[in-house]
């Protein structure tokens, strides 16, 4: 059986995902040209290779033809604007990045159905730089390149075929160019037939109807992609191929060396999921694994993969190029030009002088330079009809634009498409999970404008108006877009300059003596390999260098690859090469998102849904009571949770026969059981409303899930919902126990000494009530109606609609006829949560003291162990346990004594109501210092200061009040407060003094105490902006903390329990300190209460602070300006010299989370700022190091017999 574009029928050669096994020998993430290499090579050795697609399956004949079809499939990822819109899987997938913007597609067979399929080997002199493998430059790829031709086998447009207006006008240009442009014009080899027969897969190919829109997908079966080439191959010598599956991560699993590849199914009503359905992913094991997802989606699955564990490269995203692409136009040329693709419309019908072509067809070849780097190709190109409206909103309006595509201004367009070379300094990262480019002047270089001036001058000298590309503008700073993107994942000689080595096996190190080492099964195959541009189109390279991968990766392995030549036509119906498999045939009429769920068994219509439930399961009291396990899961928090999709095949079998079973497919997470999620197998069953004999009138909705671990681990969950009359007439239990699942996992096979039947815990898990509005929402049915080719597509598309809603409708009365057998329909209950939450600390006990200040004042302090310098810091904000790791612990686990300060502005001391000057603040960090070095004997101490107390303390150190500071990190300010933009306003506009008078306020809080006014407060901040969208909360000390000072914190390096126990680490202010601090906002430098400037000196600084002063600041502060520690810096390096002075600003933190952040233990802010006391310590002898080790113990002694009084006092 072959397929046939003109009658709408369509093999269907992929898989749905819960026919996909555990394991394969080979997995393949992809289907363009490097992963159809792939999978069909793997497939020839004779072992099971799995293909995993994002995209669909489609075939010639089913891709959009006009604007309202194309639409649907757009899909744009701008992360730099947190811009996600439009179908995930869509065929034309538009990356916009800073400076540069990809194109790409997404569907079977990938962009090789998209591409202008000009087949072009890379000129010896590109092949030849030093950026290649040694062994890719010794052996060189001219074999691999025969063996790509062979099966892609091009050919260049026929001289006795309708001549084409596009091609004369590129040769006419070529001569007006010159003689050194006109003898380099020539026809392009292209992956385009121009005679009907068999393909090298044996796939029938038809000839070329001339319509021009290869670039949104050809409909006539002309163009050779890898679906009817190299993917067609793999699925007749036996390759699974499944669709809708978007990789996201590898994994290695060491205890049974396979490979986890992770994924998400992209079925519609799962997507509505959206936090489970990225963090649940779906896995398959191999043993080897290639990735040739294209440079963007492999080099996007390296990056995660590195991220969640996985050792690469540190090179892995770097080294991006767009392959020095130009897209370009030649609006409204003298002469016609027919470059605009044919419509809907039968293109037979057209006039032969009309004919459009294939996209490229003709070629100005400059790849003749002696400087590779100024090697390039000129071609040009065919606007597919689906875009045409966009294009003459590009051109703007003009007298010639009325009459469409085929007449005026746009029937004399050319459009130009440029391959050069560029410096491939490209870099894609991670931005909120999602892939992000930047190529800083990629679009505004030298080279660039000399090129776009070629083209120029070929459109000026016909009579036509140059416009650059569609990111050529201002606003997207003169971006380039390209659809050839490579690299990021490239080819090297070690770990050091490379993602790969030259077999595309992955680098685990980037230095040391282990980099060349390599990942034993994890190849990448696509153009993420090619270390540089080509300077020409780069499919045919990229296939070649797979081609060179696989045969490398089965020669590694022992494996054979099967030279059989395809001499006959393949039978669709079953593949030849292969186990026999039954055919899942469909027809264009039905809906694409349904198509996965089609069998061969014959139905009248199935349904299916997705499903959460998430609850607790206890591992450790093994009871049989579901509630005590329940409660002792809680206590451990040991969650669970699953993400399941439902599928009956066949509803009559689902509501006729005696067990009503479907299949399940999905994950289930479970840290006590796997780190990863479970991953339900095959053979799991979902009964709906099964008779319970051992209880009278009552029926069971029964979950029974094989699963499989990452570890190779294998359990039973045996689940059930027990709906029985116990509810009846009580709509609220109703409710629960069609929403309450009661859970038993047990092992399946023999872990260790834990045999095989044991069970492993018991739980009981919930469904929310906003996840069963979701499950609504994406309830899916459809009906398998026999194809009718006579009847018209609306009326066809009508009766599937309404078979479809008859089973749908079929389904909902037997399960409201079940429902309405025990009780009412249930009410939708909406569940709580508990947010406060607290980390244990590996620090011992915390000791606290009250000490006298110079003015009288009192101020506390507190001590932790012993051992090296001591730190002064502000309790709260330093101590907090609502974080894994706070600072004062990342100190005193590595051995450092650290005492903090509380002065009088802490909500912790009952002075910080009344009204405070900053300057007696200082008198209070005089007497923690003073005190501290008392205690331990120390000359000089460290200090880490912070806002008001950074403020304070600069205030002392300047007037000479606080001395006995060997070394400070100054954090957000210190001597020259400056606003941020919002905080300026506030600080012009006197807002604070205005509350203070008008509501007659001395003291600000932030949390809301009674009283009309604070009530009051709070009702007028609903309305007060706290941020962009991302940082809206309903916190009343986000509200107002924003208010007085800008911003604290990003909500993004909070977590949950801290962020919902605030108000117990800020406090409020005082409307002295406030004011005081709005007039030093407003001159920029350090006031006293009488507004005068007596603090912030050269003759105070040359006195006081020569010593070592580091300032730190978050880079998204809307507290304070990065100007505020800038000047900082820059005054004390102008006044005593750069020795001493350092400055560093931390990337996406804000002002307070800098020392309260989830994530400032690991890599950020604690372990430098250590770095930097230790530093200074070290070189300067601070704290005990100015002490030998005899005096040290005796100081040690002394302190604790000190400690142990204060303690009894």
């Amino acid at each position: 059986m072959s397929f046939s574009p003109e009658q709408g029928n369509y093999p269907r050669i992929s898989l749905s995902v819960p026919e996909m096994k555990p394991f394969y020998e080979v997995v393949v993430v992809g289907s363009g040209y490097g992963a159809g290499v792939a999978a069909c090579r793997m497939a020839r050795t004779g072992h099971s290779v799995a293909v995993l697609e994002k995209g669909i399956e489609r075939w010639p004949g089913e891709f959009p033809e006009d604007v309202t079809d194309a639409l649907p499939e757009v899909h744009v990822s701008a992360p730099y604007q947190d811009v996600e819109t439009g179908k995930r899987n869509g065929l034309y997938h538009i990356y916009v990045g800073d400076e540069q913007n990809a194109f790409v597609s997404e569907e079977l067979g990938g962009t090789s159905h998209l591409n202008a399929h000009v087949a072009l080997r890379m000129d010896d002199l590109t092949e030849r730089m030093d950026i290649w493998p040694p062994e890719i430059k010794a052996e060189g790829l001219s074999k691999y390149y025969d063996r790509a031709e062979q099966m892609l086998r091009s050919n260049k447009y026929p001289e006795d075929w309708p001549v084409l207006k596009k091609l004369s006008t590129l040769e006419r240009q070529a001569t007006q160019l010159g003689p050194d442009y006109s003898s380099r014009f020539g026809r392009a080899p292209i992956t385009v037939t121009f005679d009907n027969g068999l393909n090298a897969a044996g796939v029938q190919q038809n000839a070329s109807t001339l319509t021009g829109n290869d670039c949104t997908g050809i409909n006539d079966g002309s163009k050779t992609t890898t679906l009817v080439t190299y993917i067609a191959d793999a699925w007749n010598h036996g390759a699974e191929i499944f669709c809708s599956c978007e990789v996201t991560y590898v994994k290695y699993i060491e205890s049974t060396k396979k490979w986890a590849v992770f994924f998400r199914w992209l079925r519609p009503g799962r997507q509505d999921f959206s936090e489970e359905f990225s963090t649940q992913p779906f896995f398959v094991l191999a043993n080897a694994v290639f990735l040739g997802a294209g440079a963007l989606g492999s080099t996007e699955i390296i990056i995660r993969s590195k991220a969640i564990g996985l050792p690469v490269s540190d090179n892995a995203g770097k080294s991006y190029s767009g392959n020095g692409d130009i897209l370009a136009f030649g609006y409204n040329l003298g002469d016609e030009c027919d470059a605009i693709g044919v419509g809907p419309n039968d293109p037979k019908k057209r006039s032969i002088t009309e004919q459009v072509g294939p996209c490229i067809t003709g070629i100005i070849d400059m790849r003749n330079s002696p400087e590779v780097l100024n090697r390039y190709v000129i071609e040009e190109g065919v606007a597919p009809f689906a875009l045409w409206p966009f294009l003459q909103t590009l051109f703007d309006l003009t007298p010639h634009k009325f009459g469409g595509p085929f007449v005026g201004a746009l029937k004399h367009t050319m459009m130009y498409l440029i391959m050069s070379h560029d410096d491939n300094q490209g870099i894609l990262t991670l931005h909120n999970d999602k892939l992000r480019i930047a190529f800083e002047g990629v679009g505004d270089t030298s080279r660039v404008r000399e090129l776009q001036e070629t083209l120029a001058r070929m459109t000026v000298q016909n009579g036509g108006e140059f416009v650059p590309g569609p990111f050529e503008t201002p606003m997207a700073r003169n971006g380039l877009i390209t659809v050839h993107s490579i690299g990021g994942s490239v080819m090297g000689s070690d770990g050091g300059n490379g993602v790969t080595n030259h077999k595309g096996q992955v680098f685990k190190y980037s230095d040391g003596k282990r980099k060349t080492e390599v990942h034993t099964g994890l190849y990448v195959v696509d153009g993420a390999v090619l270390p540089a541009a080509l300077g020409v189109n780069p499919f045919l390279t990229i296939t070649a260098v797979a081609e060179r991968t696989v045969e490398f990766a089965a020669k590694d392995r022992g494996w054979v690859l099967s030279p059989r030549r395809i001499t006959q036509a393949i039978d669709f119906k079953m593949p030849a090469y292969a186990p026999p498999r039954p055919l899942r045939q469909v027809g264009r009429k039905l809906e694409a998102s349904h198509r996965e769920f089609l069998t061969s068994l014959p139905s009248q219509g199935g349904i299916a849904f997705s499903e959460i439930m998430k609850g607790y399961f206890g591992t450790d009291l093994l009871s049989d009571d579901y509630r005590t396990a329940e409660a002792q899961g809680r206590s451990s928090s040991s969650t669970m949770e699953f993400f399941l999709t439902i599928i009956a095949y066949d509803l009559q079998a689902l509501v006729s026969l005696d067990d009503h079973s479907a299949d399940i497919v999905g994950t289930v997470s479970c840290r006590a059981l796997s780190t990863d999620p479970l991953l339900v197998c095959q053979g799991s069953r979902f009964r709906l409303f099964s008779r319970d004999l051992n209880h009278v009138s009552t029926e069971n909705l029964a979950y029974v899930l094989n699963l499989l671990a990452t570890d190779g681990s294998k359990y039973k969950f045996e689940g059930y919902k027990i709906v029985d009359s116990r509810a009846m007439l009580n709509a609220a239990l109703v409710w629960k126990a069609t929403t309450t699942l009661y859970v038993t996992v047990s092992l399946v096979e023999d872990k260790g000494d834990v045999k095989t039947g044991t069970v492993m815990g018991r739980g009981i898990l919930h469904l929310g009530a906003s996840d069963f509005v979701k499950e609504l929402t994406g309830f899916a049915a459809w009906a398998n109606l026999p194809e009718n080719i006579n009847i018209l597509p609306g009326l066809a598309r009508l009766r599937q609609q309404l078979a479809s809603f008859q089973i749908s409708a079929q389904f909902v009365m037997y399960f409201a006829r079940h429902v309405a057998e025990h009780f009412l329909p249930p009410m939708l209950q909406y569940p709580g949560s508990d947010k406060d939450l607290e980390y244990p600390t590996t620090s011992t006990k915390h000791e606290q003291w009250y000490v006298t200040t110079k003015d009288g004042g009192g101020t506390r302090a507190g001590k932790g162990p012993f051992y090296w310098y001591l730190v002064p810091v502000i309790h709260e904000i330093f101590g907090t346990n609502l974080i894994p790791t706070n600072f004062v612990t990342f100190l005193t686990d590595r051995g450092y004594d650290v005492f903090s300060l509380d002065h009088r502005l802490s909500p912790t001391i009952r002075a910080s109501t009344g009204q405070i000057a900053m300057e007696s603040v200082r008198f209070d960090v005089e007497a923690a210092v003073s005190e501290t070095r008392r205690y331990t004997g120390c000359t000089t101490i460290s200090a880490v200061v912070h806002c008001a107390g950074s403020v304070a303390t600069f205030i002392g150190l300047l007037d000479g009040t606080i001395s006995g500071l060997g070394h400070v990190v100054a954090s957000q300010v210190a001597m020259h407060p400056v606003a941020s933009s919002v905080k300026w306003l506030k600080a012009h506009l006197y807002l604070a003094p205005i509350v203070n008078r008008v509501l007659g306020v001395d003291y600000l809080v932030n949390s809301t105490p009674r009283g009309l006014k604070q009530v009051a407060i709070d009702q007028a901040l609903r309305l007060y902006p706290v941020g962009k969208f991302s940082e809206i909360c309903g916190s009343t000390v986000c509200h107002r903390s924003s208010l007085w000072f800008g911003l604290l914190w990003h909500h993004a390096n909070l977590n949950d329990a801290l962020h919902s126990n605030l108000d117990k680490i800020i406090g409020g202010v005082n409307m002295t300190t406030l004011r005081q601090l709005i007039d030093m906002t407003i001159k920029k430098q350090l006031l006293n209460v009488r507004r005068e400037k007596v603090y912030v000196t050269p003759k105070n600084a040359r006195k006081n602070l020569n010593f070592p002063i580091t300032f730190i600041h978050g880079d998204k502060n809307q507290a304070y300006d990065l100007e505020s520690t800038d000047a900082d810096y820059n005054f004390l390096r102008n006044v005593n010299g750069p020795d001493w002075y350092r400055r560093k600003l931390f990337q996406n933190y804000g002002h307070l989370e800098s020392w309260f952040g989830v994530e400032a233990y690991k890599q950020d802010i604690y372990p430098w700022v250590l770095e930097d006391i230790e530093y200074w310590a070290d070189k300067n002898k601070i704290g005990y190091l100015a002490t030998s080790d005899e005096t040290l113990q005796e100081k040690y002694e002394m302190l604790q017999e000190k400690l142990e009084i204060l303690h009894k006092e």
